[in-house]
This record gives structure tokens, sequence and C-alpha cells, in this order.
């Protein structure tokens, strides 16, 4: 049975496409601020609330970012159902946007909860927490370069099991990174003295 495109969503197709883009981007760039404040904030002291309110407001920008781009997304495939269904690039977008989705509910569920409190990044007894920032924060800025660079890129030429493979080389390579950066970080912090 054909999916037939919805003639509206498909004559306004480049103002959701223009949206999406948008959407990604600012996503994005609020993620990667947020990770990097995260970072800046966090060491040796508790968070003021001026740090906090800030990194919230972020969170939600990023929240309402993956909303568009989740909605928007949605309007594109109903401009032209067959042909994204077999667009191993928008599927592959897809793909990533519902690890997105999921990675910031974690974010939101056991680590930003958990900002204000002192030493985070230095105490041992965070290692855990500190561990799953690290993991989360890779993940969402390789997902954010992953979903701009498809939302950019023209119609890739790999099957979408060759394209999510890539996808899932390039998480299990920033996972690793995280890891090394934060006993790095970790180790340099613990030497100086601080706990």
């Amino acid at each position: 049975m054909l999916l037939e495109p919805v003639v509206f969503i498909a004559e306004y197709k480049f103002v959701f496409v223009i949206a999406h883009v948008l959407a990604v981007v600012t996503g994005m760039g609020a993620a990667i601020s947020a990770d990097i404040l995260a970072l800046r904030f966090g060491f040796n002291r508790i968070l003021s609330r001026f740090e906090i309110t800030t990194l919230r407001f972020l969170s939600r920008v990023v929240t309402f970012t993956l909303l568009v781009i989740i909605t928007t997304g949605a309007l594109i495939f109903l401009s032209n159902p067959e042909g994204y269904l077999a667009s191993s690039k928008f599927l592959t977008k897809m793909t990533v946007v519902l690890v997105l989705t999921g990675n910031g509910w974690l974010l939101h569920r056991y680590v930003f909860p958990r900002l204000g409190d002192k030493k985070i990044l230095t105490n041992k007894r965070a290692r855990g927490l500190r561990r799953l920032g690290f993991t989360l924060g890779a993940i969402s800025i390789t997902s954010w370069a992953s979903a701009i660079s498809l939302a950019i890129l023209p119609p890739i030429s790999m099957s979408y099991t060759e394209a999510v493979s890539i996808y899932a080389i390039f998480l299990v390579c920033a996972v690793c990174a995280a890891f090394l950066f934060e006993h790095i970080v970790f180790t340099r912090r613990r030497a100086r003295g601080h706990k």
C-alpha cells in the first residue's frame, strides 16, 4: 500500500526544512554550550544560582528544539512518505534523534538534578555520576554533530545499516574519549590535593 504525500505539506515543505535545520543548529549550539558550561562551572565548588539557572535554560532550549526537530521531521516525512522510507539518510537521522531524545531524558533524570552538588567533578564518591555525565555529554555532542551533518548533506550513498554502524562507531569512540578525559581530569585534580 502506497503512502500518499500530504499535498499542503508537500507545497510548503521548504518552510519545514528551514525550521528543521534551524532547530538542529540551535539545539546543537545549546547542547554544546551546556556541556562546556557544566564543566567550567562545576569544578571544586557548588554552582551559583545564576549558573544553575543558565544550565537549566540551555536544557529547556535543547528540549524545545528536539520537539521542533521531531515535529518538523514528521511533517517533512509526510511530504513524501514513500521517498523518505526509502532514504537511508532520513532513517539514520531519525535514529540519531531517537538517541538524542533518550540521552536527554537520562541527563534530565540523573545528571542535571545533581549539578548543584559540591565538587561533583572532583569528589571520588561522585565518580559513577561523573562518568555517566561525561558519557551522556559525549553521546550528546556526537549525536548533535551527526544530526547537523545529516541535515545539510546531500543524499548518502550507503545503506541504513552502514550509516548507523558508522554512527555507532563514532559513539563508541566518543564515549572512550570521555572516559579518558574524565580519568585525566579526575587524576590531575586529585593530585593537586582536591578531594
